[in-house]
């Protein structure tokens, strides 16, 4: 699970009023052991897609986040907040080496193949080569909790204080920064950056989304995702806090408390935009957005217009984080330790396996046409082979309680 934090008012070193509600907010919707809402009970079901366990592996003791993994050249990297990093063989689990060292993580690793990029409390960047020697670390102005991005030879950060910075990959040394504008209430979150075309996109709180020249740092443009609603600084609280989705010259950002939208990634302008929102984010197939809504249910949206074209409310407080696809499906995991596989079609549920009796942790990612890797919160590294329907089994109508033709509950929920 990632977690995020509260950017803060300080007044002789405390929280004071709506900074700690919305604080103590956060953590009970997204974090908590304990639920707000009660959680959607599961109902009997019978497979209709083969699902096998490869192989499992624990990584070690953590605190619950900053658990990302990349995959490359038939590798996982992976590492915990105790400042361990392994590389194992994605096929076996098999592991290659291990370094553990005196620091404390900020973010998950990310890579390249030949460099892994992480991020310490005490603000430094590093680097290391595919056999875990370091090449250099480089003192940032600040904390690093998002994962950095890297193309081009270069790499670009997120700063807690919102400082876009760009360094060279080969030495560390910074090429630029750019410094964005932030209301005084906000998540502190983990806002995903994404590139195209030699342009940076990043969400940013009160519903903005901006883009960044890669070779200069310069803005290109800024835009509104969606508007602030409401009187208190609670109410008017909206970022976007996951990844923005580029589909050709179109670009679709999301927000914790309003709309999503699809801007033209040349000049920002609004193309459509409807009232759906989002703290975890949205997937794409190339046709349609999955978004998984803060209550749990999960949404199919039509790229072209923003209609919903179906809605699955079977999972709903079940603390499902972003989907990923593989196949004809989607895959979410849930607080349980199942994973759950969801007809991109109709949202219908097609597969369900336990993987263990822990949170399934919201950065799963697919190694190949066939299997996927997922973390959970007990620090195991799970792969899971995503095999052919089961044409034995006759379909049962009743394992899905597909709903998409009730305006009044989807209205509400979003």
């Amino acid at each position: 699970m990632k977690f995020v934090f509260l950017a803060t008012f300080f007044l002789t070193g405390c929280f004071f009023g709506p900074v700690q509600e919305l604080h103590d907010q956060i953590e009970e919707t997204y974090f908590g052991n304990d639920f707000v809402n009660l959680p959607t009970p599961l109902y009997d079901f019978k497979n209709n897609v083969d699902l096998e366990v490869i192989w499992q592996e624990n990584i070690g003791e953590h605190d619950g986040r900053n658990l990302d993994i990349f995959y490359a050249d038939d590798f996982l990297y992976v590492a915990t907040s105790d400042g361990t990093i392994k590389k194992l063989d994605s096929k076996t689990g098999d592991k290659l080496w291990e370094k553990k060292l005196e620091i404390t993580l900020t973010s998950g690793v990310v890579g390249d193949g030949e460099n892994i990029i992480f991020s310490s409390s005490d603000g430094f960047l590093w680097c290391m080569n595919n056999n875990g020697e370091l090449i250099w670390k480089t003192l940032l102005a600040g904390e690093v909790n998002s994962l950095p991005i890297i193309y081009d030879s270069k790499i670009v950060v997120k700063l807690n204080n919102y400082k876009i910075v760009q360094l060279n990959i080969i030495d560390g040394s910074i090429l630029w920064a750019y410094q964005a504008a932030i209301p005084p209430l906000t998540f502190k979150s983990e806002g995903k950056l994404v590139q195209s075309n030699k342009v940076v996109y990043l969400g940013l709180p009160g519903g903005k989304m901006i883009a960044i020249d890669s070779p200069t740092g310069g803005l290109v443009w800024e835009a509104n995702i969606s508007r602030a609603k409401g009187v208190t600084d609670i109410e008017r609280a909206n970022d976007i806090t996951s990844h923005p989705v580029i589909d050709g010259p179109i670009i679709y950002g999301i927000t914790t408390n309003g709309d999503i939208s699809a801007l033209d990634r040349r000049n920002g302008k609004t193309i459509w935009t409807r009232p759906l929102s989002s703290f975890y984010g949205m997937v794409f197939d190339g046709f349609n957005l999955f978004i998984t809504h803060d209550t749990g249910s999960i949404y199919a949206v039509n790229k072209e217009d923003g209609e919903i074209k179906w809605r699955q409310a079977d999972f709903q407080y079940r603390k499902i984080g972003t989907g990923i696809i593989i196949d004809d499906y989607i895959a979410f995991g849930d607080y349980e330790g199942y994973v759950h596989l969801l007809s991109i079609n109709d949202g219908s549920i097609l597969g369900r396996i336990k993987l263990e009796d822990a949170q399934i942790l919201n950065n799963i990612i697919k190694i190949d046409d066939s299997v996927l890797a997922f973390m959970t919160a007990a620090g195991d590294l799970i792969c899971l082979r995503v095999g052919e329907m089961i044409i034995n089994n006759e379909f049962d109508a009743e394992n899905t309680k597909l709903i998409i033709d009730n305006p009044e509950e989807k209205e509400e929920e979003i």
